[in-house]
């Protein structure tokens, strides 16, 4: 019976940890009351899904696992084609330190990116081989909702120079800086040049919580505006970080753009599915919660009918 009931809860836990935008190895915000901990550089874990794209061994992009062989990223930050040497690092925060390095199959721009007005500025990489999730390695969920109001905790990262002075170098370490979205009103009187169909983030200087914030990280473009709400643990891709300036960041909204993924990702074989990800039916959503229920349910069964088979006895 212990057996039985151990069982049971590994199957569970199991699906719990296989799903996306979660940080098992970051402490937890339920029990310290922090979302993300305090100052500027990010620790191992805590942006498990946050990736540097490298050209010539440098780093040019940031971008975000969205499945084991997909990686999400904006097309501003390539030319037409791949480029020979490109390469995705992931798993780690310190790029002087020796990290995985993964290598991309094809890359996929929007077909209607426009490189001026940076409108629909989005792309897809899929790797040539897929990546095995650890609690340093695991996807971001994508939004379920395109509700400005509802997201919050937003949070942006990126190794750009924190540095005021352009010719200093970057940061090795990951950096990051909370933000928070803005009415498109609000925007265009900081960036006049937005385009419709964008979204607007501001940096909130100083006001992380638990004393951090980073107000002045400049964030990766190519790099996920990544939100949470109310108390949930799981961790969501809002927005592509697409231009702006170092306190207003132009996004490319992720939630316009998932039939996009879909279909461009089934069209190479290798279709993108992930919990989290709901274009208005929460389909996937609902199979995901009702597969771990099913298990559920059924060891309750089994349990049952095992002691009542005692009692036979």
């Amino acid at each position: 019976m212990l057996l039985l009931t151990l069982s049971c809860l590994a199957s569970l836990t199991s699906g719990v940890q296989a799903g996306c935008g979660l940080r098992p190895s970051y402490e937890s915000f339920q029990s310290t009351g922090k979302r993300i901990g305090t100052g500027t550089d990010v620790t191992p874990g805590e942006f498990p899904w946050h990736v540097s794209i490298q050209s010539h061994g440098k780093h040019i992009c940031g971008g975000t696992i969205i499945s084991a062989l997909w990686i999400l990223t904006a097309a501003h930050c390539f030319a037409d084609e791949l480029p020979p040497d490109l390469t995705v690092v992931v798993g780690g925060v310190n790029l002087s330190l020796p990290l995985e390095e993964c290598n991309p199959d094809s890359l996929i721009l929007h077909e209607e990116f426009n490189r001026t007005s940076l409108q629909n500025d989005i792309a897809l990489i899929l790797l040539s081989t897929p990546i095995e999730f650890s609690t340093e390695k695991i996807p971001i969920c994508l939004p379920f909702v395109c509700d400005r109001d509802m997201w919050q905790h937003c949070w942006a990262a990126g190794w750009e120079s924190t540095s005021s002075t352009p010719h200093l170098p970057a940061s090795p370490v990951l950096q990051k800086t909370r933000m928070k979205l803005i009415s498109r009103e609000k925007c265009l009187k900081h960036v006049p040049h937005l385009v419709g169909g964008m979204m607007c983030a501001e940096t909130e200087q100083g006001e992380g919580e638990g004393g951090g914030g980073g107000g002045g990280c400049q964030v990766d473009s190519g790099g996920p505006l990544v939100c949470s709400y109310w108390d949930t643990m799981k961790w969501f891709q809002v927005g592509i970080i697409s231009g702006g300036n170092p306190k207003h960041r132009i996004l490319t909204p992720v939630f316009n753009y998932q039939d996009w993924i879909e279909k461009e990702t089934a069209i190479r074989g290798k279709p993108f599915f992930t919990e989290g990800v709901d274009s208005g039916t929460h389909l996937r959503v609902a199979r995901s919660r009702a597969g771990r229920q099913v298990v559920f349910w059924g060891c309750c069964l089994l349990l049952f009918i095992f002691l009542i088979a005692i009692k036979l006895l």
